[in-house]
């Protein structure tokens, strides 16, 4: 079983435990956390190799590629070319669960395949993820933390029973609620609703019309 670390009564991560899941991730070791969608499974996206280790514990092939965690919106800047679209829908809905689909600038390579013109990234609004992702001082790549075509888990007991001995740390949050991060392609002038999930595509059209080009 991984080595399991607990939040606070609060919902925090103290700083060693930050620091310490920092460091596992930015090593290239799979972390799997609460966010407040559901669990995820994550680790550097610099190092292909974590990409790859994360894929095979999902069973999941690379026709689909991962997503990125930053832990603030300048982050986020570094890696991908951001849009005035990009701009409004982050003031908006970052922290939180919307993935944004943009071009990665010559550095956001790093975090993709040659094959991938775009990433999907976003702020995660669960404090602790925020944290040792900060601690790490790198971008993470991250799935939801359950076997392909399985449930995502809303428990870190969930997690460790499916995901067990596969993954190195487990952050136990409790539980968390239901739902996937909506993904809205914003590389253009106007919002791409690509996959609906806990922010309603009525949402993500009225902070466009509130803040249009």
């Amino acid at each position: 079983m991984p080595e399991t670390l607990s939040l606070s009564s609060d919902g925090a991560l103290s700083p060693a435990d930050a620091a310490k899941a920092g460091a596992a991730g930015k090593g290239c070791r799979l972390v799997a956390f609460p966010t407040e969608s559901c669990y995820a499974l994550a680790s550097t996206g610099l190092i292909k190799a974590a990409t790859r280790r994360i894929l095979q514990v999902k069973e999941r092939s690379t026709l689909k590629p991962l997503a990125v965690l930053v832990h603030s919106t300048q982050e986020a800047k570094s890696w991908v070319e951001w849009t005035p679209l990009a701009e409004a829908l982050a003031a908006r809905f970052w922290p939180g669960p919307l993935l944004l689909l943009l071009k990665p600038t010559d550095r956001g390579r790093l975090l993709t395949f040659p094959e991938y013109p775009t990433i999907a990234i976003r702020v995660p609004g669960h404090g602790a993820a925020r944290a040792m992702i900060e601690a790490s001082g790198v971008p993470w790549v991250y799935t939801s933390a359950n076997k392909f075509e399985r449930p995502p888990k809303r428990s870190a007991a969930d997690v460790a029973a499916e995901l067990g001995g596969e993954i190195d740390l487990l952050i136990d949050g409790g539980t968390t609620p239901a739902g996937d991060p909506t993904l809205v392609d914003a590389t253009g002038d106007k919002p791409r609703v690509v996959r609906q999930g806990v922010i309603a595509a009525e949402l993500i059209q009225g902070a466009y019309v509130q803040n249009p080009r």
